[in-house]
């Protein structure tokens, strides 16, 4: 049986997201000449559909306050599933990613929903 999920999603998010550039951000080790540890981070274009996410006292009271997104990103974009340290930046705003909940239909990862906060 074809999992026909993938193009689904792949043509709902692409026809009416837009598009942003997705950081992975990975944590270097600590370098003794500078004193501090260099991080490296890899852009990435993609085209992501975002939603307007409000925090509460039930889904996520340390984002109360905040300015956060939910992001919706095809799995097949990306390399590897994000992680809490990458950014998403769309035009000069940068959104820091809090929390991932992946989306798997048939066995496959389809789509990431992605919290993000600003700043």
């Amino acid at each position: 049986m074809p999992n026909d999920f993938p193009q689904s999603t792949t043509r709902l998010v692409t026809r009416h997201g837009i598009p942003v550039k997705y950081v992975v951000v990975t944590e270097g080790e600590y370098d003794p000449d500078t004193g501090g540890v260099t991080n490296t981070e890899v852009e990435t274009d993609i085209v992501s559909y975002p939603k307007r996410f409000t925090a509460n006292q039930y889904n996520y009271p340390n984002l109360i306050s905040k300015e956060a997104m939910e992001w919706l990103i095809i799995a097949s974009d990306l390399a590897t599933k994000p992680n809490a340290q990458d950014k998403i930046k769309r035009d000069s705003t940068v959104y820091t990613v809090e929390a991932v909940k992946e989306i798997i239909a048939l066995g496959e990862p389809v789509l990431y929903k992605v919290i993000a906060v600003k700043g």
